[in-house]
C-alpha cells in the first residue's frame, strides 16, 4: 500500500457511507459554485470597509486605495479554501508522521475544502450552459461596474496562486518527510503572495 493510500484510507468507509459522502460532496459543490460565490462577489461589492458607497463609486479621497483593497480581497477570498487546507494538515503534522491515516473529521473537512476550492475555480473559469465569462457572471450577481475589474483581476490572479502553491507543495513532499513541515510553510506563504504583486497591474 502506497503512503497515500495510506493516508486517506478510503477504504474506512462503507460502501453507503462512500455514496452518502460523494452526494453531499456535490451539493456542496453545487452550493458554492452557484449560490455562495456569487454572494461572495456581491458581498465584496457592498463592503463598505473596501470602499464601497451608496452611490457605488468610492470618494475621491480613497483614491486607488478602494481598487487596491478589493482586488487583495477577492484574491484572498479566492483562494482561502486552499490556504485553509493547508494550514489544517500542518496543524495536523505537528503531533503526526507523513505515514499516519487521517482522522476522518480531518478527512472530511480537508475534501469539503478542495470542493469548495474546485467551485470557486469553476465559478470563475465561467458558465458552459449560457456561456458567460466572469464579468458577466459578476454582472449577473449584481456587482457595481466600479468593482468588476479589480474582482475579475483578483479572482483570475488566484488561479495563478493556486498552481506555484500546488508546486510548491509537491516539491515539499519529496523532501524527507521530517523536513516537510519546514518546507511547506518556507516555500507556500512565497507561491501564494507573489502572483498578488506581479499580476496586480494598477491595483498594486
Amino acid at each position: 500500500m502506497t503512503v497515500p493510500d495510506r493516508v486517506l484510507d478510503v477504504g474506512r468507509f462503507r460502501t453507503g457511507a462512500k455514496w452518502l459522502t460523494v452526494g453531499a460532496l456535490v451539493l456542496l459543490w453545487v452550493g458554492a459554485r452557484y449560490v455562495a460565490v456569487p454572494e461572495v462577489w456581491s458581498l465584496l461589492d457592498r463592503a463598505e470597509l473596501l470602499g464601497a458607497t451608496s452611490s457605488g463609486t468610492p470618494p475621491a479621497a480613497e483614491g486607488d486605495g478602494a481598487y487596491t483593497k478589493l482586488y487583495t480581497a477577492a484574491y484572498g477570498v479566492s483562494v482561502a479554501p486552499a490556504v485553509a487546507g493547508v494550514l489544517l494538515y500542518l496543524l495536523w503534522r505537528v503531533r503526526h508522521t507523513v505515514e499516519e491515516r487521517f482522522p476522518t473529521p480531518l478527512l472530511l473537512v480537508l475534501g469539503a475544502l478542495a470542493t469548495c476550492q474546485v467551485a470557486s475555480v469553476a465559478a470563475g473559469w465561467g458558465d458552459p450552459y449560457t456561456g458567460s465569462a466572469l464579468e458577466e457572471q459578476l454582472e449577473g450577481a449584481g456587482v457595481g461596474l466600479w468593482a468588476r475589474g479589480a474582482v475579475e483581476r483578483g479572482w483570475y490572479a488566484g488561479y495563478a496562486a493556486l498552481v506555484l502553491g500546488a508546486a510548491a507543495l509537491a516539491f515539499a513532499f519529496t523532501r524527507p518527510p521530517r523536513h516537510q513541515p519546514r518546507w511547506i510553510p518556507a516555500l507556500v506563504p512565497v507561491a501564494v503572495a507573489a502572483p498578488w504583486a506581479v499580476l496586480a497591474g494598477p491595483y498594486f
